[in-house]
């Protein structure tokens, strides 16, 4: 099966949005503190105190 270049760069390109998406999100998420990719102790108390923090939050 042959692909043109066009078609070919327009694949390369539908799967590198995503992943430029992904790491600008994961970096603004580490730059707040909000992900600790290399911490699973620390996401996960994280994580736990979001929890808790949003199960105590007024009703709406």
């Amino acid at each position: 099966m042959c692909m043109s270049t066009e078609v070919l760069e327009d694949l390369l390109q539908m799967q590198l949005k995503p992943l430029d998406m992904h790491e600008q999100i994961s970096s603004y998420m580490v730059e707040k503190g909000w992900y600790h990719a290399w911490d699973m102790n620390e996401q996960i108390n994280l994580d736990l105190d979001n929890i808790n923090t949003a199960l105590n939050l007024p009703n709406l």
